[in-house]
C-alpha cells in the first residue's frame, strides 16, 4: 500500500500499521485552514522523544523534526505560513543514500535539509498521531501540543524506492519480541 489518508479526530494508530517511511522516498501532505500567526501545534507525529518524527507549526513557521536516537535534524520554513486554506508538507527523497527533506507550502518548496541520517531499521514503538503528539514528544514541545487550525486531512504518498538494511530490520522485529 502506498497511500493513506488520515482525518482529523481520529485515534492512536500503532506503529505497525503506519505509513513505513524507512529508507524512501515519501511525500506528507496536510488539508488545513490557518486562522492567522497564532496558529500552531502538530499536523503529524510518529514516534516519542527518543525516536520519530513531526510536523507542525511553531512561530508560524512549518517545522519538520527527524529525530534520529534524540539526535533532531529540524527543517523550519523560509517563510511564515499564510492564513487560510492551506496544503502544508514535506517530500523527502532518498537520493545518493542522502536524505534530501524539502519543506512545501501551497506545493512550493520553503527550506529544508539535506543529511546523511535517516530512518533505516526503525522508528519508534509509540506510533502515530494526527493533530496532536499523545507520547513523550518528538520535537521541542510540551506535549500534546494540539494543533488550533482546523486540520481536514493528513495523506501520505509513499514510493516504491525502499531499500531497507535487511538484517537491522529483521533484528529490531525481534527485539519487539
Amino acid at each position: 500500500r502506498n497511500t493513506f489518508v488520515f482525518h482529523a479526530g481520529m485515534g492512536h494508530v500503532p506503529t505497525d500499521v503506519a505509513p513505513d517511511v524507512r529508507s524512501r522516498t515519501y511525500t506528507i501532505e496536510a488539508d488545513v485552514q490557518i486562522a492567522g500567526a497564532t496558529t500552531e501545534g502538530v499536523l503529524i507525529a510518529h514516534g516519542d522523544m527518543t525516536c520519530g518524527y513531526s510536523l507542525y507549526i511553531k512561530d508560524n513557521r512549518l517545522t519538520y523534526d527527524m529525530n534520529i536516537g534524540g539526535v533532531h535534524h529540524i527543517a523550519v520554513s523560509d517563510r511564515p505560513v499564510p492564513a487560510g486554506n492551506r496544503l502544508l508538507g514535506l517530500r523527502m527523497r532518498r537520493e545518493k543514500g542522502r536524505n534530501l527533506a524539502t519543506l512545501l507550502i501551497d506545493g512550493q518548496p520553503a527550506g529544508g535539509f539535506d543529511e546523511q541520517m535517516g530512518f533505516v531499521s526503525f522508528i519508534s514503538w509509540s506510533g502515530l498521531d494526527i493533530g496532536r503528539d499523545r507520547s513523550s514528544p518528538v520535537s521541542h514541545y510540551e506535549a500534546p501540543f494540539a494543533f488550533t487550525g482546523k486540520l481536514r486531512k493528513v495523506t501520505f504518498v509513499l514510493d516504491d524506492d525502499q531499500a531497507l538494511d535487511a538484517k537491522a530490520a529483521a533484528a529490531a522485529t525481534l527485539a519487539r519480541e
